[in-house]
């Protein structure tokens, strides 16, 4: 359903054909690198592993500091790099992150990277010295914020964002916004959009809708609200149908919202959605989808 500066996404797929051509070989479904993680927490690396295993990714491997090591070792997905003082990604991790990111499709960072010094660097030379496609959320907006360009001005990037980070986005880049009291959907599509305008990355915005701002016009998508309690759906969702579909980012974006709209259909209005439970089902539509 089309309206006056962008296409809203409801039942039906926008873009059907990104469902029924999904890759069927291990190969085809592309090989994700998921940076973060710190000796104080790693749940968001993890959640965003099993969500995009579950969206259909063909390999995943997270790229832990090796202070996890007695924790975690024997992972089998998982390569340990050194670490900072403060247990975060170390900046002498970079050699071999870069190795990584030549056997990968795309690079996935910013959860639990912990905001310190040592990752700002980190993600500043991974930047520099990697041309890999590279999704990046959370705290890799933060850890980038003061080389910003280095991320937005590449088109094969991609920002996964809530609507604060966005305003936060605007200031960085010197993007003017103009928030009206009863602007309401519009508004906030107006605002996206703008920052938008500013970069040639893509833009992902969650909430109580998803916001694809890719390409032509911003397509919106309904979604349960309470998905938001488990941004690793939203960010592994996301980052895989992006990196499956490199030559139309906005189809495999439209479509991965498209399937976080019928995942959300099982969270009632009250709960705390499982992350096991929604990737069960997450699963489940994605199959739905292809028989």
């Amino acid at each position: 359903m089309d309206h006056t500066g962008f296409v809203r996404q409801e039942e039906s797929p926008l873009f059907a054909k990104v469902l029924w051509n999904r890759p069927v070989s291990r190969n085809a479904a592309g090989r994700l690198l998921i940076i973060g993680g710190h000796s104080g927490d790693f749940s968001l690396v993890t959640g965003v592993y099993e969500s995009s295993m579950a969206a259909g990714a063909g390999e995943c491997t997270v790229v832990l500091p090796d202070i996890l090591l007695k924790l975690l070792g024997g992972t089998p997905a998982a390569v340990f790099v050194p670490s900072s003082p403060s247990g975060s990604l170390g900046r002498e991790a970079l050699g071999r992150i870069l190795e990584l990111a030549e056997e990968s499709d795309a690079l996935c960072i910013g959860a639990n990277l912990s905001n310190n010094s040592e990752s700002a660097i980190l993600v500043e030379r991974l930047l520099q010295e990697s041309n890999r496609p590279l999704i990046a959320f959370g705290e890799a907006l933060v850890a980038s914020q003061h080389h910003l360009p280095m991320l937005t001005e590449r088109p094969d990037n991609l920002i996964i964002a809530t609507m604060p980070e966005v305003f936060k986005l605007a200031g960085s880049l010197g993007v003017p916004i103009s928030i009206r009291r009863d602007g309401g959907l519009v508004n906030k599509i107006e605002i996206v959009q703008s920052v938008r305008n500013a970069m040639q990355a893509d833009l992902v915005v969650y909430g109580s809708e998803i916001i694809v701002a890719a390409g032509e016009l911003p397509v919106i998508t309904a979604v349960n609200y309470r998905l938001s309690l488990v941004p690793a759906l939203y960010i592994g969702v996301l980052s895989v149908f992006w990196m499956q579909n490199a030559k139309d980012r906005r189809a495999g974006l439209s479509t991965g919202a498209y399937v976080l709209r019928n995942v959300s259909g099982i969270v009632g209005s009250t709960d705390r959605p499982s992350a096991m439970s929604l990737n069960r089902e997450l699963v489940r539509q994605l199959a739905s989808e292809t028989t």
